[in-house]
């Protein structure tokens, strides 16, 4: 079996598990939350339970899928130490924050956002531990390993295509339905794994949030191939994810109906977190040439590999 067929193998593994083990993950919860041992863990709702297992399955079956094509060593997957580790995740933080940040101005001026009149800062934790955790991980898998494979099969560029194409997909691939908590039975996974794409989208606010993520994705996968590293994606991903959830903290967008602006501004999608329309894609354009003129002109950060 070819590495790309054994992705594929894995990635339906690790959705078939969390269908089947939502049910009686979620119910084992709740039935700890009765006696007190759950530790706020059943109040978690169906389709979040849902997610947390997606991660850990993804977790777990990440080193039977890295054992299976015989990776041994980082430089398999064309990795290896990044000597401008912290250099690289400074810039990539700030590369990704200045832009939105500078874009937030703008939008609050023309009213397409506005302040709440409440909100507090106590999410600011939660938004720290979501950027960081959120970064590592899943720079680790779509540009670490499933990268680095797909690489073996085929050509850079194609490679780096079919992964981002991949990364813009599965962010979309969500549970969204609401299933209350006494109504969760055996075949509600397979239920809530239906409602994952959200229908409910207009066209063109589907198309731009697809179009987003395919572009971060590309940006970061090219960051990791010519850094041999992930700091320098990490960095991007996290701050994206920081300025972003800060943004959607104290403010909210205003428009009605939501796609009135598009194809130029439209809602944040994903849960909130993601951009759309031209306008966000054009900032981060610009973020990806700031990136080019980081690594063709201040220099790459691992270059002891000769990258």
């Amino acid at each position: 079996m070819n590495p790309i067929a054994k992705i594929i193998l894995y990635l339906f593994a690790v959705v078939l598990v969390a269908v089947l083990l939502s049910p009686p993950v979620f119910w084992g919860l709740q039935a700890l939350g009765r006696e007190g041992l759950a530790l706020g863990l059943d109040q978690h709702p169906f389709h979040r339970v849902f997610s947390r297992i997606v991660q850990i399955a993804a977790l777990v079956f990440l080193w039977p899928l890295i054992r299976s094509i015989q990776i041994k060593k980082l430089s398999q997957l064309g990795l290896g130490a990044n000597p401008n580790a912290l250099r690289d995740l400074a810039v990539g933080l700030a590369l990704a924050v200045v832009p939105v940040a500078l874009l937030t101005v703008g939008y609050l001026q023309f009213d397409v956002f506005r302040i709440r009149n409440e909100f507090s800062l106590a999410p600011i934790i939660r938004i720290l531990f979501t950027a960081a955790f959120v970064s590592v991980f899943e720079e680790s898998l779509f540009r670490g390993v499933l990268l680095g494979l797909t690489i073996q099969s085929m050509k850079r560029l194609p490679a780096l295509i079919v992964v981002s194409v991949a990364f813009s997909v599965v962010h979309f691939i969500k549970p969204k339905g609401l299933i209350p908590a006494n109504e969760v039975h055996w075949m509600s996974g397979f239920d809530l794994l239906g409602s994952s794409l959200d229908g409910g989208l207009a066209f063109s606010v589907l198309a731009g949030g697809l179009a987003t993520l395919f572009v971060i994705g590309m940006i970061t996968g090219y960051a990791t191939l010519k850094t041999r590293s992930l700091w320098l994606a990490i960095g991007l991903h996290a701050g994206w994810i920081l300025i972003q959830q800060s943004v959607n903290l104290f403010a909210r967008y205003r428009i009605k109906p939501p796609d009135a602006l598009m194809p130029w501004v439209g809602p944040n999608v994903v849960s909130g977190m993601v951009p759309t329309g031209i306008t966000p894609l054009i900032l981060l354009l610009v973020t990806a040439l700031c990136v080019w003129w980081y690594l063709t002109r201040v220099g790459v950060g691992n270059s002891k590999t000769g990258h």
